[in-house]
């Protein structure tokens, strides 16, 4: 509990979009779309078999039921805008040279 408080304060609270509250909705839809898709990847099928292959489409290639997997995912989606400052890339590379050069102007936001 303490450690996602530390994560929220870690949000800039006067930025419109990307704050906290939009990180728990991704959060919660990113665990929703886990619920959906992940498997065990056999379900009882042998490897191999045609319906193994339907499965990884039908799965989007997430065949893993692995805690350590799934929590980073889930994980990511409320971690993804810490400290994003509201601006965008073009924005920030005008305004902030030295750390779009650091980001070689890419994905400074």
């Amino acid at each position: 509990r303490s450690y996602v408080a530390e994560i929220s304060s870690r949000y800039h609270a006067s930025n419109p979009f990307h704050n906290f509250a939009h990180a728990c909705h991704v959060t919660m839809s990113v665990h929703k779309l886990m619920k959906r898709v992940v498997t065990d990847g056999t379900d009882g099928l042998a490897v191999g078999s045609p319906e193994i292959q339907n499965q990884h489409i039908a799965t989007y290639g997430i065949l893993t039921s692995d805690p350590l997997t799934l929590f980073a995912i889930v994980f990511s989606g409320l971690i993804h805008d810490v400290d994003h400052q509201g601006v965008s890339n073009m924005q920030l590379n005008q305004e902030q040279p030295e750390m779009a050069k650091h980001y070689r102007h890419k994905s400074v936001a």
